[in-house]
């Protein structure tokens, strides 16, 4: 699966906006996880302002940043996590380092 690397854009919702401002790997059983940070921030929404630190985990890097769109954004390649066993030690691990409050992954 191709991962775009394309961080700073401000994604506005009805409720609020996010936006992706940083990316880390994570060694893990011998494979490196790329992961992203963000932030949300909930002030449009009727009940209510908020906001929370996020990870998405796109997958197991195989190939990073091995060439550019025609907008000349990087594009890694990564293998999807499907084991529910990998994916809660990979959330337990990225909640501890980075202080985050959800993990998501695609």
């Amino acid at each position: 699966m191709e991962y775009l690397h394309d961080l700073g854009s401000e994604i506005r919702s009805i409720a609020g906006e996010y936006r992706l401002d940083q990316e880390g790997r994570l060694e893990y059983r011998g494979r490196e996880v790329l992961y992203v940070l963000g932030h949300a921030v909930f002030d449009t929404t009727c009940c209510g302002t908020g906001g929370c630190r996020f990870a998405l985990v796109p997958g197991y890097l195989t190939t990073y940043r091995a060439r550019q769109n025609d907008r000349g954004v990087w594009i890694s390649e990564v293998d999807p996590i499907s084991d529910q066993e990998a994916r809660d030690e990979i959330s337990g691990l990225l909640k501890q380092k980075d202080f985050v409050q959800q993990v998501q992954f695609s």
